[in-house]
């Protein structure tokens, strides 16, 4: 005879994200790492802190979800510091976006991709965000 106990049904928990979180993650995340200036499309605003404050922080990140298998595959398109090692960048990078995406999600990341746009020296960098910002304040006026 089934004891009530054995009887009684737990229901199915299911937790889906959408490909914009998962990109969210990578790109706030990519925020945080020395030697990624910035996303193709996304600006860093804060290079001191390194926190992008950006509303789109998704933009340069591709997903490739198997939502079934719980695994996913990012690619960014980065802008990398002049004279910093890509693979030690992609090394830290790839260890911060995998913890990320695993503690916030429970998601395994099997690959991580950098295209790089582009080299640019910090103060190269500095100048073309600056010339984009006075471009922008001169077409609101």
């Amino acid at each position: 005879m089934a004891t009530e106990a054995t009887n009684k049904l737990e229901p199915k928990q299911v937790v889906v994200f959408d490909d914009e979180v998962l990109e969210k993650i990578a790109g706030k995340t990519a925020s945080e790492i020395d030697g990624i200036l910035g996303l193709q499309g996304n600006v860093f605003e804060n290079l001191s802190s390194r926190l992008t404050t950006s509303d789109n922080p998704e933009k340069g990140v591709t997903i490739d979800l198997d939502a079934e298998q719980k695994q996913v595959i990012i690619e960014m398109a980065v802008i990398l510091e002049y004279g910093k090692k890509a693979d030690d960048i992609l090394d830290r990078l790839t260890n911060k976006v995998t913890s990320a995406v695993k503690l916030m999600t429970g998601y395994q990341v099997t690959e991580v991709k950098l295209d790089v746009k582009d080299m640019l020296t910090r103060e190269e960098w500095q100048q073309k965000n600056s010339d984009k910002s006075k471009k922008k304040s001169k077409e609101h006026d």
